[in-house]
């Protein structure tokens, strides 16, 4: 849309098919950020991006369909956002090592990326990422999972070629919110699309849990009522604090308990992996508190120039 310029390029992908990519910066490893489940495509790193391409090459994009890229033409496979992004980096121009930054469902596209072009990967940033498990547990937990897409998603999205979505505001930050309402029902669709495999997404990602002694950072959201649990804790009884961070005993809710040990797992996943609790924040925090997302990627950035992975043996 000649309104709504692409930041970047857009790059074939195969078959004539283009998707947008935004590169800025110089150094290695290159910086590849992964949007979660939402409609901001590359937009969503902006305030953290501005900061990292400052000291390495940086590289945000749009999956397919959402905002200025092109659709998929056939059913989504969980493989399918690993080999797009390969394919656009190399037409971009791009070449790796590269760190990953993912935040939630991007997490899982991560990881079946890291696990497909091995040999390319510098180090890890999971900002508040989804896990291959969270759906079983919890549902071991009694925890309702819900659907990826509701049956009034499923209705509007019937009806998207009307363009009555955008008078509905997609809520986000008024700095993107123009360039995102104006893709809002294609960027919808794309985005339910893949909703709607979510369950198969984990089940792939889940193959990839080997990440040897890659650097990685887990950064987990603590809500800020959380964060008060934790402060009386430790200001009373430090060791009332378990290895993930929660307090022992709290009337934290069940799900935040389930979802901070995954993201514990995770870090566990590398000989070189940590977990960092980001108090007062929620799972957007990445937005609103760049500053937590760039301090983590220069930790890894650091590490991944110092010490790098030998090459997996031969099959």
């Amino acid at each position: 849309m000649r309104e709504h310029p692409a930041p970047g390029r857009l790059v074939d992908v195969g078959s004539g098919r283009h998707l947008q990519i935004d590169c800025r910066g110089d150094g290695a490893p290159t910086v590849v950020f992964q949007s979660g489940g939402d409609l901001l495509g590359s937009l969503a790193w902006g305030p953290v991006m501005t900061k990292v391409a400052e000291r390495s090459r940086a590289c945000a994009y749009s999956r397919a369909g959402i905002l200025w890229s092109d659709p998929a033409r056939a059913a989504f496979e969980p493989q399918e956002v690993a080999h797009d992004l390969h394919a656009a980096l190399a037409a971009a121009g791009e070449t790796g090592p590269y760190l990953l930054v993912s935040h939630s469902r991007g997490g899982l596209y991560s990881m079946i990326f890291a696990g497909l072009y091995s040999r390319e990967i510098a180090g890890l940033v999971l900002v508040d990422s989804s896990h291959p498990d969270q759906e079983a547990q919890f549902r071991d937990a009694g925890l309702a999972v819900g659907d990826y897409v509701s049956p009034s998603q499923e209705l509007a999205l019937a009806f998207r070629w009307t363009g009555l979505m955008r008078l509905s505001p997609y809520p986000t930050d008024p700095s993107v919110s123009t360039d995102v309402q104006a893709f809002y029902p294609k960027s919808a669709d794309a985005n339910a699309r893949e909703a709607r495999a979510r369950s198969a997404t984990m089940a792939e990602a889940g193959k990839y849990r080997d990440w040897r002694n890659w650097p990685v950072v887990v950064l987990a959201r603590e809500l800020p009522e959380q964060t008060q649990a934790r402060k009386r804790a430790d200001a009373h009884d430090a060791y009332l604090l378990s290895a993930d961070g929660l307090v022992t005993g709290s009337d934290t809710e069940t799900s935040e308990v389930v979802w901070r040990r995954l993201q514990a797992d995770m870090a566990t996943w590398s000989s070189r992996g940590r977990l960092e609790i980001v108090p007062d924040s929620n799972h957007a925090f990445f937005f609103y508190r760049p500053d937590a997302v760039v301090a983590a990627i220069d930790e890894v950035l650091a590490a991944s120039r110092v010490v790098r992975r030998a090459p997996p043996p031969p099959g």
